[in-house]
């Protein structure tokens, strides 16, 4: 029921008022001075507080202003009665934070319309709030399920600082949203060989994590099984195919598979979409070298065929592996830029012995660490690779 109280320091004035609205339904208080008025807002929390602007004690615009600016009460409606009807006193009213205004010698329709009237409103605004708490809890319940499959991804994506056989691989993530749509990894083969998966998801959020876990699992169930880079992305192409053939969403991976010999110091490589790795040779004269392959994305279409290229390395030299989310941060128009830039980045950073160091250099050249959040949300996800033979 809603609850209205009167305030008027004369008994008839008020008992006038009442009988106005008494055959409506209304929970009805009174109040005859502006202390008893505000302490009856705290106790009974009305809808609607009908306020005569002249009061005994204090000022009606002084109670007005502190049921307004009171956080448990700022959203009561006040309507303002007063019996001068002057421009002066409507607007005095209004600045103090009466909601409506109405001259003492009212009819009891007037009245009663004005009185349904902000009570519509606070119907409205009573929806708004509720709403907007359903929201929160929803959004609260949203952030645990992010924190949870962040934390998810961040067991199956772990930081990667190892050595195998004398080269030092050091990976770097940074997901646009809490989690995100890049995925990598370094596997240990049979005998001298180990993979490098450099993979991105089309998109980021949600659903882009969900399939960025399940392509972990797949890759580090698959890769034991494949030391030719083309076969591997074959197999994984028609999987993938199958599982989106009849999704209601297009979704591709993009993903770039290496495969190094440590014993003929080789690296054979195919590429599915994935942005292309740079070799920094130590030897002055050849510089950089990308490893250069084509192919389709993975899920596009079944039975793509993909191709094989070697590129030999010799101690010394540093593969850097990316995602595209690093050219995307200044260089979204301009990939030949961003090509030459990374190339001389990455031969600056060559002699410093910690790939550590070397993904910091990187990340400084390339990512914007001063975006603000919704800069950051339209960012893509920046992975990094980074390989010391």
């Amino acid at each position: 029921m809603d609850k209205i109280l009167i305030v008027d320091p004369t008994a008839q004035s008020s008992e006038l008022i009442r009988q106005c609205l008494v055959n409506t339904g209304y929970e009805i208080y009174t109040a005859e001075s502006g202390i008893n008025a505000l302490a009856k807002v705290s106790l009974f929390c009305p809808d609607v507080v009908l306020l005569n602007a002249e009061l005994p004690d204090i000022s009606s615009y002084d109670v007005c202003k502190r049921i307004k600016s009171n956080p448990e009460t700022e959203y009561t409606l006040i309507l303002f009665i007063s019996s001068l009807g002057t421009h002066d006193s409507r607007v005095r009213a209004i600045q103090v934070g009466a909601d409506d205004y109405i001259e003492k010698n009212f009819d009891a329709y007037l009245l009663i319309s004005k009185v349904n009237s902000l009570l519509r409103v606070k119907h409205l605004s009573d929806q708004l709030k509720q709403k907007y708490v359903e929201l929160e809890e929803k959004n609260h319940l949203l952030d645990l399920q992010l924190k949870m499959a962040r934390q998810v991804q961040q067991e199956l994506m772990p930081a990667i600082d190892i050595s195998f056989q004398d080269i030092r691989f050091v990976s770097q993530y940074i997901p646009a949203m809490d989690i995100g749509g890049d995925f990598f990894d370094v596997l240990a083969l049979s005998g001298h060989h180990i993979a490098v998966v450099m993979g991105d998801v089309s998109g980021h959020g949600i659903s882009a994590a969900l399939l960025t876990a399940m392509l972990t699992v797949m890759t580090r169930s698959l890769a034991p099984q494949f030391d030719e880079p083309e076969k591997f992305l074959f197999y994984m192409n028609n999987e993938i195919y199958k599982i989106f053939e009849n999704g209601v969403h297009e979704m591709y991976v993009c993903m770039f598979y290496a495969v190094i010999d440590t014993e003929q110091k080789q690296v054979y490589y195919s590429n599915a979409g994935q942005a292309l790795p740079v070799m920094i040779r130590d030897i002055e004269t050849e510089g950089s070298v990308v490893l250069n392959a084509a192919g389709l994305p993975l899920g596009m279409m079944p039975d793509s065929v993909y191709e094989r290229h070697s590129q030999n390395y010799e101690s010394g030299d540093m593969l850097v592996f990316h995602t595209d989310g690093l050219s995307d941060v200044f260089y979204k128009e301009n990939p030949e830029e961003f090509a030459e830039h990374f190339c001389e980045v990455l031969a600056d950073a060559k002699s410093l012995e910690d790939p550590k160091e070397i993904v910091e250099i990187i990340l400084n050249a390339f990512y914007n660490y001063n975006a603000t959040e919704n800069e950051k949300y339209e960012m893509d996800d920046v992975s990094l690779i980074v390989c010391k033979f």
